[in-house]
Order: structure tokens, then C-alpha cells, then sequence
């Protein structure tokens, strides 16, 4: 017996057009403008966002859901983001890829003593980001 039906499009795995097609990346950032960049870059992978704007929404939201990768500001309005990360990093799921972003190339450093994973060598993205 063979099923007529085609398999949804936003239950379709990964592509070489989408190679994040059906993950979930939490962004923790507190800019707008950036977590629009963000978004449009993951929209553009195949990745949908869920966007947390301090550390007190990111902690409810690692509650919840379980997202593929996380995605940490660096400075946020009410604490660190290394402190995040190593708050993730101490969980029992915290084998997830995380990754800081600043605009200070500084924090390369503190992010990937908190646990950040390498990008390029750094522990951090640098803002601003282009699309």
C-alpha cells in the first residue's frame, strides 16, 4: 500500500538550499534590528526563530522548547550573556551548539570561557550584522 500524499513542506527534511530546514534557533538578543537580521539569515537557511530579549525570556523559554541552537547577545539589559552560557552549558541538554555575539570582539574571550562554541576561531559573531 502507498501513501497518494506528499509530505508537507514544513515536514520535509534538510537541503542543500535549506540546510537548517525544521530547526529551531533560540535568538537571545535584545536589539530588534538585529534579531531581524537574525531571523531574515535563518529564514533564508530553512531555520525558524524564537527570540528571547533579555535572560530572565531566554530561561522561560529554555523551559519550554527545546531549540537546536542558541544564539546569546553578549550584553543584554539585564545580565551577561556569558552567564547564560554557562548556565546552558551546566544543564543536563547543554550539548547544544551556543553562540555569543557582540559588537566587542573582546568578548571573544569570556564567551568561550562560558562554554560558547568556536566560530572561526572566536567565541563570538561580530555585530553589525549584514544581510
Amino acid at each position: 500500500m502507498t501513501d497518494d500524499f506528499a509530505t508537507p513542506a514544513r515536514f520535509q527534511g534538510p537541503t542543500a538550499d535549506l540546510p537548517l530546514r525544521g530547526q529551531t534557533i533560540l535568538v537571545v538578543e535584545d536589539s530588534r534590528l538585529a534579531s531581524e537580521a537574525l531571523r531574515l539569515m535563518c529564514y533564508r537557511s530553512g531555520a525558524r526563530i524564537r527570540r528571547a530579549d533579555c535572560l530572565r525570556a531566554a530561561q522561560r523559554h529554555l523551559q519550554t522548547y527545546r531549540p537546536a541552537a542558541i544564539i546569546v547577545d553578549m550584553g543584554l539589559p539585564d545580565g551577561n550573556g556569558a552567564d547564560l552560557i554557562a548556565m546552558i552549558r551546566a544543564a543536563p541538554a547543554g550539548a547544544l551548539p551556543v553562540i555569543g555575539l557582540s559588537g566587542d570582539p573582546d568578548l571573544a574571550g569570556e564567551a568561550l570561557n562560558a562554554g560558547a562554541d568556536s566560530v572561526r576561531g572566536a567565541g563570538v559573531i561580530s555585530a553589525p550584522l549584514t544581510v
